[in-house]
C-alpha cells in the first residue's frame, strides 16, 4: 500500500471516554418515549442510513424484527430514496442515522420521507445538521455509542407502544456506561492479539449472525477497507455454507463474532467447521465478556452495542500495528463521486 497516511507502527490510541456520553444520553428516554407515543399510527418502520450508519441501525432493527408486530426494514439511504417504497407515507415511521448529519444521501432520504407524510426522526451527533433539519425531529448523542442507545430507545418505545414491558431492557441500558468502560478496557490485550494474527492476511473474512452482523460489517467495510485498504468481507454465518466456505483451507485465517442471541447456533456451526478445516481463527465471543451490572437475560440485547465499541478498539490496534492512521483516505471526500442524474 502506497496511498494513505502511513506513520509506521505507533503506540495504540488510548481508550476514549465511553461512560460520559452514555450517561448523558440516558436522560433522553422520556423525550424519545413522548415522540413515539404521539405518533398517530404505525404501519411500518424504516431504519435508514448510509455506510457505517446503515450498518449501525441493524441492532435496533433486530430488536424490532424479533419483538414488534409492525414490520421493520433496515435500508441504505439511496436504496430507500430510489426504490421509493409505496409504504412510506402516513403511518410509516422513518428513523435516520447519520453521525455527522451531513451525509447527502441521508439528507435526500429524509426530505423525501417528509414529503410523503411519514413520521421522520434523525439520530445524529449534531442537532443543527442538514439531516436534523431535513427530518424536523432529531435526537442527539454525544458519541457513536450514545447514538446506538438512542436507536435502541426508539425501538423500545415502539415496543412499549404495542403494550410490551421494556423495563428490563431499559435497566440494561442504564448499566451500559459502567459495563462498557470495564469490558472495553479488559479487551485491550485480546484486541492486540487478534490484530497480530490478522493484520497481514490477503483477505479478511469476518463471520457473524443476528445483531452482531452490523458491527462485524463495520469492521470490514469502514475500518479495514476504508481506513486500512485491506481486502475484507463480512459473511453471514449461514451464507458461509452456501459457497464461501469453499475458499477455506489450512492457510486461511478468519474472525468469527459469536453472540448470545437466538442466532448463536449459526455461529457454533461455523466454529465446528473452522476448527476442523481452517488455519487460525480468532473468536470474539460475547460469552467471554464480563459486562458487569448487565442482567444475564439482557446480555444478548446489549451485546451489539458492546461489540461495536470493541470493533473500534480493534481498529485502533490495526492502525497502531500496521502504521496506517485511521484518518487516511484515497477517494472519500477527495474526489467527486456524487450521483449526477
Amino acid at each position: 500500500m502506497t496511498d494513505g497516511t502511513y506513520l509506521g507502527p505507533q503506540p495504540v490510541a488510548e481508550v476514549p471516554d465511553l461512560a460520559g456520553p452514555l450517561e448523558a444520553v440516558l436522560e433522553q428516554w422520556q423525550d424519545v418515549r413522548r415522540w413515539v407515543a404521539a405518533l398517530p399510527g404505525t404501519t411500518r418502520v424504516f431504519l435508514v442510513g448510509a455506510g457505517g450508519s446503515h450498518l449501525n441501525v441493524q441492532a435496533a432493527q433486530y430488536v424490532l424484527d424479533t419483538g414488534a408486530r409492525v414490520p421493520a426494514s433496515a435500508v441504505n439511504s439511496d436504496e430507500f430514496f430510489f426504490r421509493a417504497p409505496p409504504g412510506v407515507g402516513p403511518g410509516a415511521v422513518v428513523l435516520l442515522l447519520s453521525g455527522t448529519g451531513e451525509t447527502p444521501e441521508t439528507v435526500r432520504a429524509a426530505r423525501w420521507a417528509v414529503s410523503r407524510g411519514a413520521a421522520v426522526a434523525a439520530v445524529t451527533l449534531k442537532g443543527d445538521s442538514p439531516v436534523a433539519r431535513a427530518a424536523g425531529t432529531a435526537f442527539v448523542g454525544g458519541s457513536g455509542d450514545a447514538n446506538q442507545v438512542l436507536l435502541q430507545f426508539l425501538a423500545l418505545a415502539l415496543l412499549e407502544r404495542e403494550g410490551q414491558d421494556v423495563s428490563a431492557r431499559l435497566e440494561a441500558l442504564r448499566a451500559l456506561p459502567g459495563a462498557l468502560e470495564k469490558t472495553v478496557h479488559a479487551f485491550e490485550q485480546r484486541a492486540a492479539e487478534v490484530v497480530s494474527v490478522m493484520k497481514d492476511v490477503p483477505v479478511t473474512h469476518v463471520l457473524a449472525s443476528g445483531p452482531l452482523f452490523g458491527p462485524a460489517s463495520v469492521l470490514t467495510s469502514c475500518y479495514l477497507q476504508e481506513m486500512q485498504w485491506m481486502h475484507a468481507t463480512t459473511i453471514n454465518a449461514d451464507e458461509f455454507f452456501q459457497g464461501p466456505f469453499e475458499v477455506i483451507d489450512s492457510t486461511t485465517r478468519t474472525i468469527v463474532f459469536l453472540g448470545e442471541d437466538a442466532t448463536r447456533p449459526m455461529g457454533e456451526r461455523v466454529r465446528t467447521f473452522l476448527d476442523t478445516y481452517s488455519g487460525p481463527t480468532c473468536y470474539l465471543d460475547t460469552r467471554d465478556l464480563e459486562m458487569p451490572g448487565v442482567a444475564a437475560d439482557q446480555r444478548s440485547f446489549v451485546a451489539p452495542l458492546v461489540v461495536a465499541a470493541l470493533v473500534a478498539r480493534l481498529a485502533a490496534h490495526y492502525a497502531a500495528q500496521r502504521g496506517y492512521a485511521l484518518a487516511g483516505r484515497r477517494y472519500m471526500w477527495t474526489v467527486d463521486y456524487a450521483i449526477t442524474s
